[in-house]
């Protein structure tokens, strides 16, 4: 059975940017919280890039986790070897990097400005 439409928008984002149709929220949508715990076997350059991107990727949560470890996979394979990678792999690069919002318009599109996030405001206690 084929799904068809737009993916639905998570709630978090409909207020973030607003709920223009109006329509009721859900009420008990579950929460991800927590930061992205990396995984025991994540080595190499694809554990370097796991603790970069989490670094600076405040809006990801445990929930994250499981594509952000695809994402640094390939993404370490990509910068191995750029040219042997096949397009499939570069596809699935790609949609992973946009889905954990790690490219200028997936941010837009989540509401996460660069340099805004939770340890970045002015008006932070930490700094």
């Amino acid at each position: 059975m084929a799904v068809r439409g737009a993916k639905p928008k998570a709630t978090v984002l409909k207020l973030v940017t607003g709920n223009p149709g109006k329509r009721a929220l859900p009420s008990a949508e579950p929460e991800a919280t927590g930061r992205p715990i990396k995984p025991a076997k994540l080595r190499g350059r694809a554990a370097q890039l796991w603790d970069e991107v989490v670094e600076v990727a405040w809006w990801l949560t445990a929930a994250d986790g499981y594509k952000l470890h695809i994402w640094c996979a390939l993404q370490a394979e990509f910068e191995k070897a750029p040219t042997k990678m096949v397009a499939a792999r570069i596809s699935q690069l790609r949609a992973a990097g946009s889905e954990l919002g790690l490219d200028p318009a997936s941010r837009a599109r989540l509401g996460a400005k660069d340099g805004q996030g939770p340890h970045n405001q002015e008006d932070d206690d930490f700094s």
